[in-house]
């Protein structure tokens, strides 16, 4: 049994331990993953100054972003479990891998079209469901479902044509990824209360 887990695998006595449950868990993630689209969203309209021109980022591009910030998430959880003793928790892996997997053909005709909420809901419904975590489930099916309404331009489509912009699709992004971001603000706060 020690040459079988000392070849990669997991130890079958280690799969009696509890897996790692985060105090930080709902907002760290959605700090993570709000930043993340903020910040590229506001790069590709160029504040400030332009710098999305150069960039060239695009819907593939944030998908990979988002993919990055999966696996930086799994790893953050993973370390933060093993200096407990504990099994890292599931989902973000999972995540990370569904989000290259997205930018890979004939899939990446889908993230191009629908936008890269469709990675951001796939991504965040996944972890949420793995880890139980109503709170997740629920954003990522509200605002990647929103995001990926609009990544068809079904906000932007609705708008009169007297005030409709290019800027608009992105700035929606924008939008979508600051109230992911501050939505985990709000629930950083009341994590730390409850731990109080």
């Amino acid at each position: 049994m020690t040459a079988f887990a000392a070849g990669g695998q997991d130890d079958i006595r280690g799969a009696s331990r509890p897996i790692y449950r985060d105090p930080r868990e709902t907002s760290l993630t959605l700090m993570v993953l709000g930043g993340t689209v903020a910040i590229a969203s506001a790069a590709q309209l160029g504040w400030p100054g332009r710098l999305g021109d150069g960039l060239g980022i695009s819907s593939v591009g944030v998908a990979l972003l988002l993919a990055i910030a999966f696996a930086i998430l799994a790893l953050t959880f993973g370390r933060r479990a093993a200096s407990r003793g504990m099994r890292r928790p599931p989902g973000f892996g999972i995540a990370a891998i569904i989000c290259l997997a997205a930018i890979v053909p004939p899939f990446l005709v889908a993230v191009f079209y629908a936008g890269p909420f469709l990675v951001f809901g796939l991504g965040l419904v996944t972890v949420g469901l793995k880890l139980g975590n109503r709170v997740l489930t629920w954003w990522a099916l509200g605002v990647g479902g929103v995001g990926v309404f609009e990544g068809f331009f079904g906000i932007t489509n609705r708008l009169p044509l007297a005030i409709w912009a290019a800027w608009e699709h992105v700035a929606i992004y924008l939008m979508l990824g600051a109230v992911t971001f501050v939505a985990g603000l709000v629930i950083g706060v009341r994590e730390r209360r409850a731990a109080l």
